[in-house]
């Protein structure tokens, strides 16, 4: 099991992912809550989330005899500078009678699609992965497209843990990432699950 770990996670680096870890197929520790949620009508005009809510709980419904996810991310952060705030902008430049339109891009947002870049490398790993299994073994990619509660299986795997602002938040990466899965018949050892270590903080939602 470590061997095989070790390999994909070294796949996983050179083809440019930031974290990678590994959790079991059996259902989201929050599939009961996800439940309660749709039920009490909070995915308000989001139909599909309806719709698939049997794969969302189950990933056996996913992919039939799934043994392993494995759980990726990809830092976005950069190393450009913060964008400025409406208020730094409006005091650092002359009032003009027509000012150019301004606002702020959504840092994930000034790239390529991430869809395509991340999708690209999951396609490699994926292939990588059934070449390591062997014949018979199946395995499907996802990057913030597929019926898996991404965010809780990210967090069983060790990737990190969900703030009160409803993200993840890696302790190396910050929350500034984007997440994707591959989901296997592979059986690979799980890594154990972060904590939640936001105590009284909320940072993340009173900035």
């Amino acid at each position: 099991w470590a061997a095989l770990t070790a390999r994909v996670r070294g796949w996983a680096r050179e083809l440019g992912f930031d974290a990678c870890r590994f959790t079991t197929a059996t259902p989201p520790t929050n599939a009961t809550r996800f439940q309660q949620w749709l039920a009490a009508q909070h995915h308000g005009e989001m139909a599909y989330l309806q719709r698939n809510a049997h794969k969302r709980v189950d990933p056996q419904q996913v992919l039939a005899n799934a043994k392993s996810i494995i759980t990726l991310a990809v830092s976005y952060a950069g190393g450009d500078r913060e964008p400025e705030t409406p208020h730094s902008a409006a005091n650092s430049q002359p009032a003009t009678r027509n000012p150019q339109p301004s606002g702020i891009v959504a840092r994930y947002a000034r790239y390529n699609d991430y869809h395509q870049v991340v999708g690209e490398r999951l396609k490699k790993l994926t292939n990588c992965v059934n070449q390591l299994g062997g014949e018979g073994t199946r395995s499907l990619w996802y990057v913030d497209t597929g019926p898996l509660l991404e965010r809780d299986l990210a967090e069983r795997a060790g990737l990190g843990f969900i703030g009160k602002h409803t993200n993840l938040i890696s302790r190396q990466l910050g929350n500034w990432i984007i997440l994707s899965e591959i989901i296997t018949t592979l059986e690979l050892e799980p890594d154990a699950p972060e904590k939640n270590r936001c105590g009284k903080c909320a940072r993340c939602i009173s900035v």
